[in-house]
């Protein structure tokens, strides 16, 4: 049976003792190295190949997100384990986008690490208990997120759009009426119904609300 490579990478010793105490009564688990910053944790990536790295976030030198994100975008074969105890919805998303394939809060029992390992190994993604109802919330309130600038969008018709960009964009009333050959008083309506539909009445706090609710890119 072939076994999994590990490398342990955590700077606290009484951590990385009892992961490898646990980890090494496992035949099929391997722990090929263990490193303590994120520096030499990606030279050993590069030397090893390990099967799975078991990563911590709150390193020396390089952040695991950071280390993360290298390792899966220069080593896509070798997987990536978040084992931290930071376990709240920035960091779960950011080591998520960052490429981890799963991840395990330093307060999860020591069965559901070997669990995650082993799932992880086999190309599947780690995400259960209190990290799975993080993520289904985070997603499900980026989607309603999502869906209110969708609605805001389809309150405002195309040429309030197009003149929301140029106020957006610094134009005066008078050069945004000069740049799309209408009157000044046709400008004016249209940035009273933007702001009637959107219920703002400042041109600073209506620019704000725009970038911020991503209604325009800028």
């Amino acid at each position: 049976m072939r076994k999994i490579k590990v490398l342990l990478v955590d700077d606290h010793d009484i951590v990385i003792i009892g992961l490898k105490a646990f980890l090494s009564k496992n035949h099929d688990i391997e722990i090929v190295a263990i490193t303590t910053d994120g520096e030499d944790t990606i030279a050993k990536v590069e030397d090893l190949l390990p099967d799975v790295v078991v990563l911590d976030i709150d390193l020396p030198k390089i952040s695991g997100i950071e280390v993360t994100e290298f390792i899966t975008k220069n080593y896509p074969d070798v997987k990536v384990l978040l084992h931290t105890s930071y376990a709240d919805e920035a960091h779960i998303i950011s080591g998520f986008e960052a490429g981890a394939s799963g991840f395990v809060p330093k307060n999860f029992k020591s069965d559901q690490l070997l669990e995650a390992i082993r799932t992880v190994a086999k190309g599947e993604k780690y995400i259960k208990g209190s990290v799975s109802e993080v993520f289904i919330a985070s997603y499900f309130n980026n989607k309603k997120t999502e869906e209110t600038i969708s609605k805001i969008k389809q309150s405002l018709t195309a040429r309030e759009i197009e003149i929301l960009k140029l106020i957006t964009d610094g134009l005066s009333n008078q050069e945004i009426a000069d740049k799309i050959f209408i009157s000044v008083r046709t400008v004016e309506a249209h940035k009273h119904n933007i702001m009637s539909k959107l219920e703002i009445y400042n041109t600073a706090e209506l620019v704000k609300y725009a970038i911020k609710n991503k209604i325009i890119t800028v």
